[in-house]
């Protein structure tokens, strides 16, 4: 009984850190002004298309590390509806924040980014579907397979 609990609050919390990670190591490494396009508060292609991409890879990692840990699919059902419950509380807040208005300072400060900023609505509401979607995918194929005889 506590092994499929522990494998939902240990792949989220793991799936927290991996998120939190990439995209400080985008905005720390490549910085806010290569990221977003030129006095705007608007996404550069790049980080439009690296966005989907950590969520999707970070989801399909949490739904295959919950489905080692637990060996059976209800865990994994129960951590996609983490992800998405969670995942949208988080984007319910994070679209109360008004938008930027104006242009963008070059050169801004991370302290800056964080007050002035907000992710834009299609990130916030994208991220809990593409996280659960890969949850669901790497976890219960990952369950499928441990079962099917070799």
């Amino acid at each position: 009984m506590l092994r499929p609990i522990l494998a939902v609050i240990a792949s989220y919390i793991v799936m927290v850190i991996l998120i939190m990670s990439a995209f400080a190591a985008l905005l720390f490494g490549i910085g806010i002004d290569r990221l977003l396009e030129p006095g705007t508060w608007k996404g550069n292609m790049f980080f439009s298309a690296a966005v989907p991409a950590i969520t999707a890879s970070v989801g399909l990692f949490g739904g295959w590390m919950c489905a080692k840990v637990a060996r059976t699919k209800g865990p994994v059902l129960a951590l996609a509806a983490v992800v998405l419950v969670l995942g949208f509380t988080s984007a319910y807040f994070t679209l109360q924040k008004p938008e930027p208005t104006g242009p963008r300072e070059p050169n801004m400060t991370m302290k800056e980014f964080r007050e002035k900023g907000r992710e834009p609505a299609w990130v916030a509401l994208s991220n809990p579907i593409l996280g659960a979607i890969g949850v669901l995918c790497a976890g219960l194929g990952t369950v499928r397979a441990a079962k099917s005889p070799r």
